[in-house]
């Protein structure tokens, strides 16, 4: 059930240091590419789509984070900076406790740090978090990911659209808020159904990489 809470506030002097290094992958409703990479408004006006994680290296405190997976799907009616957006996070299921809360409260903004805060002044409404087996395939521009039965993405080259051969191509964002190097690829499935945040849109903007955040550098 949806929920309607305040923003969160960030407090730096009692915040634990968090870190961590992960495989990525997104998908949205863009063009391939995706114009917001570039501060262009999105390609329909409206913006759908997420990321998935997969934590190598990570803690927050004293809570072990490595091999917790965890995905952020949201919905916002214009560019993402307009805000008004609708969100909800799926954490790996085999997360204990101390772990549940402390990705929860990394990914709400809580703890500080990038990129989680800037996302979660642009959502008015946070979706009850749930905790749900997750599967992973890395296998590069064929990569795909699952977060129970709600959150579906898998990848495959896009396709130049006049000859239909295979593409590739890299972006790099030394500013980036989530990656610096996405390899960009197309999604053969793409899709969230949950209360409250429904879309598909397959054959879309998509990318993989490996993204390090933190709240280290405050």
């Amino acid at each position: 059930m949806a929920r309607r809470q305040s923003l969160p506030h960030a407090n730096a002097e009692t915040s634990p240091d968090w870190s961590y290094k992960a495989d990525v992958v997104t998908a949205c409703n863009c063009d391939w590419g995706c114009p917001c990479n570039f501060d262009a408004p999105p390609t329909y006006g409206f913006c759908e789509g997420g990321w998935g994680f997969k934590i190598t290296e990570g803690r927050c405190g004293d809570v072990g984070l490595e091999t917790l997976s965890f995905a952020v799907m949201a919905a916002w009616p214009k560019a993402i900076h307009y805000g008004g957006g609708t969100a909800k996070i799926w954490i790996d299921e085999k997360a204990q406790s101390a772990q549940r809360a402390a990705l929860e409260k990394i990914l709400k903004g809580e703890y500080g740090g990038k990129p989680w805060p800037i996302f979660a002044k642009t959502y008015n409404t946070w979706l009850e978090t749930t905790f749900v087996p997750f599967e992973w395939r890395d296998n590069g521009p064929r990569s795909r990911f699952k977060a129970g039965d709600e959150v579906k993405v898998e990848l495959e080259p896009f396709r130049n659209p006049v000859t239909g051969e295979v593409s590739s191509a890299k972006i790099i964002l030394p500013d980036a808020l989530v990656c610096h190097e996405l390899n960009v690829t197309s999604t053969t499935v793409f899709s969230v159904f949950t209360d409250g945040l429904k879309y598909a849109t397959p054959g879309r903007n998509a990318w993989y990489g490996r993204a390090e955040h933190s709240n280290r550098s405050r």
